[in-house]
């Protein structure tokens, strides 16, 4: 099963703490908490999309050869979080080019596809931008954890639904 709880957690604490260093008008410290919040919630989504690819062949790999190239050739290899980049491409090489769409299919009908790509698309500019400056002299802005904890709002549902549906594969 996929959980939310623990990223909304640590969400929390660093809206609060980023808050704290607004109120004591040290932007140097806003700026850390609003890029490690957006670096968790990245780390989040590659974390989920990998449950996802695993789930999708749990107890369906017979032989330990093929769970360890799940685990290097797939999943290992993957070190990103875009949909057609990185995720498509993992659930191709886990459950197949039709069954990946199917569940494509699926998620364009619900309009979850369009959502989840923008989304991903989105926090990725966030994301790049966080990771290759440094907080000295920058005057970059971020959004504020609180920002990022309502983007889990937007990619949990439809991770739960594309886990629903690897789930029901056969």
């Amino acid at each position: 099963m996929l959980a939310k709880k623990q990223i909304v957690d640590t969400l929390t604490l660093l809206d609060q703490r980023y808050n704290d260093a607004l109120l004591a008008s040290s932007q140097q410290d806003s700026i850390f908490y609003s890029k490690l919040a957006i670096l968790e919630y990245c780390g989040w989504i590659e974390d989920i999309f990998d449950k996802i690819v695993r789930r999708s062949v749990k107890g369906k790999l017979r032989t330990q050869d093929y769970q360890k190239i799940l685990e290097k050739s797939v999943v290992g290899r993957n070190y990103g979080f875009q949909y057609e980049e990185h995720f498509r491409q993992m659930l191709i090489k886990a459950i197949g080019l039709k069954q990946t769409e199917n569940i494509e299919i699926h998620l364009k009908r619900n309009g979850y596809l369009p959502i989840l790509i923008s989304e991903l698309a989105a926090v990725k500019q966030d994301r790049d931008s966080a990771a290759h400056t440094w907080v000295k002299n920058t005057t970059r802005t971020y959004p504020a954890p609180s920002v990022t904890k309502s983007r889990v709002n937007k990619v949990y549902p439809i991770a739960k639904e594309i886990y629903s549906l690897v789930v029901s594969l056969r």
